[in-house]
């Protein structure tokens, strides 16, 4: 169950007298507006909710804030992501409670020993972050040692689609704790190394094995789709934390050096609809690589993330990996 706290925020928005704020709610949680605004405006704050669709952290309209006259900023959510602005942004990193985590402990313990690991690395995401420590004392009670890193702009032990720096310790394998598979696939290709997943959601635990033979397999083939491609789109994100502009023109020069056209195009939220009246053979993505991963199938054309470009111009696919941002 997904648990939302302002309690902390709204002790933050009065540390900087704010007023008038605009609040970001990512799309599951659209539902929750009415009682996120009735709570603020409760508390004294006029509130301004941005119906936008809202992406993560690296999300953040500070332009839209300032043409509505608001003093702030507070998103729903996600942890701090975004630095150098000047913008006051106040972040409500959204929490999971787990119904038997006593038990969740044990058998992930179970199967780490069962499997023969001592030594681990333990990463998630925003909303089970609160539940590292615990794991880490209790697999330190059964001689497992857990390897919890504070990865660049993200919190101790987090993983984000683009950023993986927290699992790239001393250890191995990595326990990846949290549901789904771009994540775990992005830890995996970003680093190398044997990633372990626990679904809480699913109360399942297995290793990255056939999901990401067939991820190389999906990856190729747009890749060799693209390779036969006379010209490119290379799709840029106006959003601040997505924003890859100086990529895009490296890219540009790069593909166009190989006899390709290519152009930059730019928006904020990218979308097959949006792209209808171009003609061109494939497609770029500068912006979050998840749009590429997840989202791929909803493109006519082959749409490859920015650091694939290297294997349409040749290089070998023998060191395959995703984006990771350091």
């Amino acid at each position: 169950m997904l648990q939302i706290e302002l309690t902390d925020a709204i002790k933050s928005l009065k540390k900087i007298k704010a007023k008038k704020i605009m609040i970001q709610i990512p799309e599951g949680l659209k539902t929750n507006t009415e009682n996120i605004v009735n709570e603020l405006e409760q508390k004294g704050y006029k509130v301004i909710t941005s119906m936008d669709p809202c992406f993560g952290a690296c999300d953040i309209k500070p332009t839209e804030a300032k043409q509505l006259q608001c003093d702030a900023i507070l998103h729903i959510g996600h942890t701090k992501f975004i630095e150098k602005n000047n913008e006051k942004i106040i972040y409500a990193p959204l929490k999971y409670k787990l119904k038997n985590f006593e038990e969740t402990k044990n058998k992930i313990t179970h199967y780490l020993l069962d499997n023969g690991f001592s030594f681990i690395g333990i990463v998630t995401t925003a909303q089970y972050l609160h539940y590292l420590p615990e794991l880490k004392k209790h697999f330190k009670k059964n001689k497992i040692r857990a390897e919890i890193l504070k990865g660049k702009r993200v919190e101790n032990g987090q993983v984000l689609g683009c950023n993986y720096s927290s699992a790239n310790g001393r250890a191995k394998t990595i326990l990846y704790f949290g549901d789904g598979l771009f994540h775990p696939l992005g830890i995996h290709f970003g680093t190398k190394k044997e990633v372990i997943i626990f679904d809480p959601i699913l109360n399942t635990i297995k290793t990255l094995d056939q999901e990401k033979n067939d991820f190389l397999k999906k990856r190729f083939l747009l890749i060799e789709k693209a390779k036969t491609a006379k010209s490119f789109a290379i799709l840029v994100s106006t959003k601040i934390g997505q924003n890859r502009i100086s990529i895009a023109e490296k890219i540009k020069k790069e593909l166009e050096g190989a006899g390709k056209k290519v152009f930059i195009c730019s928006m904020d939220y990218i979308s097959e609809e949006k792209l209808l009246g171009l003609e061109v053979d494939a497609l770029i993505n500068t912006a979050c690589p998840r749009l590429s991963i997840d989202d791929f199938i909803s493109y006519k054309k082959p749409l490859l993330n920015y650091n694939e470009v290297k294997y349409v111009l040749g290089k070998s696919y023998k060191n395959y990996k995703t984006e990771i941002i350091y």
